[in-house]
């Protein structure tokens, strides 16, 4: 089967949860046997090496300054207004390309999409041409669209109605009311060769080398700079009474951040907090896992979530977490079990928890991280989704 993964930024360029996915499930499919080509809809040169799939750039370069992509105003609306005419001229510039391809030489069984306004353009374009399109809801406008009182899910059916087929990574955003195509819960999966954990006296001196004494708790925030994220939350906890003295907090995604007044008010949480942190622009994939393994506790501050991926390669690298009770994240984590459930918002929740954390065995914290992983390897190993899928584009409908 040939197969075409498009994608607005692909993890030769950015990495996110939904680029890991892209990136993993190309592996997954060519380790299947299958002929995978990822289509990238941004344009510019790679920014990091990728090993495995084709990768193809779709997208044209960014226009100059002043022109409708250049999304760096000040004014947050100005940014979203500019943001949405870029996609929606991506898409029918894409669509267009690929109408033209898909009618001559160049042929794919299935094109599988991971955009949502960019791939709705482009997804009727090609409509009619006997292309299976696939589509997986990751979150984004999806879901806020789907909640406005009324007329909400009528427009998101509108807009998934070139779709064959659609997957969501947790039941909310697989809801079949909110869509025109079938769709059906699929979550996101995880690299468990990559992301496992460290046997405790190679972790021991591999923390020592970084300078993280075995006496410290290190936790791990592996989340992009964005308000929907919540760091700043897990930023404002290191301030409170309640945060342990001698615990390290180690923020990773400071460089992914699009929104540069969300990322100066988590500098300046900061700025404010006695406790020790570091903070990391951005990694690969191998060197995150690296600092999983090394840690004590994830936290996952979000407002706004699915399955998340960093939640899901911490619970493979044997770490308990600390998540927000949104979304699917209560479906990952089950208290007492492999972490702990907070309200979001809530930075003396997140001390709270971290400070329970402190106070617990490393043998104990341990025993809640592999129970996380446990649950990974049963329920979100890549080979068993890739099954999934596979199927889903070979199904009638």
């Amino acid at each position: 089967m040939r197969v075409l993964l498009l994608t607005s930024n692909y993890v030769d360029r950015s990495r996110g949860g939904v680029e890991l996915h892209v990136y993993n499930l190309a592996k997954g499919l060519i380790s299947s046997g299958h002929d995978v080509v990822v289509g990238r809809t941004s344009g510019g040169e790679a920014l990091h090496e990728v090993d495995g799939p084709e990768v193809r750039v779709l997208g044209r370069e960014r226009r100059s300054q002043g022109a409708i992509s250049d999304n760096k105003s000040p004014i947050p609306f100005v940014r979203l207004a500019r943001n949405f005419l870029e996609r929606l001229q991506i898409g029918r510039q894409v669509g267009r390309r690929l109408r033209q391809e898909l009618s001559s030489e160049v042929a794919f069984d299935v094109i599988h999409h991971h955009d949502f306004i960019t791939s709705f353009f482009i997804a009727r374009e090609i409509h009619g041409l006997g292309v299976r399109q696939v589509w997986t809801n990751h979150l984004g406008e999806f879901l806020i669209l789907a909640r406005i009182p009324l007329v909400g899910r009528f427009v998101t059916r509108r807009l998934t109605r070139f779709f064959t087929a659609a997957t969501g990574p947790s039941l909310d955003l697989a809801d079949q009311r909110a869509v025109s195509c079938p769709i059906m819960y699929v979550p996101n999966g995880v690299d468990v060769s990559l992301f496992k954990p460290l046997v405790l006296s190679d972790r021991d001196v591999a923390r020592a080398q970084r300078g993280w004494s075995d006496h410290d708790l290190v936790t791990v925030i592996p989340r992009r700079w964005a308000p929907s994220k919540g760091v700043l939350f897990a930023a404002l906890a290191m301030s409170t009474d309640s945060w342990p003295d001698d615990v390290v907090s180690v923020f990773v995604g400071s460089g992914e951040s699009d929104v540069p007044e969300y990322a100066q008010a988590v500098r300046s949480a900061l700025a404010q907090t006695a406790a020790p942190f570091e903070v990391i622009d951005s990694v690969t994939p191998s060197a995150m896992a690296e600092i999983l393994r090394l840690a004590d506790v994830c936290i996952i501050p979000s407002l706004l979530e699915a399955t998340s991926l960093s939640a899901l390669e911490a619970m493979a690298s044997g770490l308990p977490v600390v998540a927000t009770n949104i979304g699917g994240l209560p479906d990952l984590i089950e208290p007492g079990v492999n972490g702990w459930l907070i309200e979001p918002q809530n930075a003396s929740q997140i001390a709270a928890a971290v400070k329970a954390a402190r106070v617990m065995s490393t043998e104990d914290r341990m025993s809640l991280g592999l129970a996380g992983r446990e649950k990974v390897l049963r329920d979100f190993a890549w080979d068993g989704i890739v099954i999934k899928l596979v199927e889903m584009y070979g199904s009638k409908g």
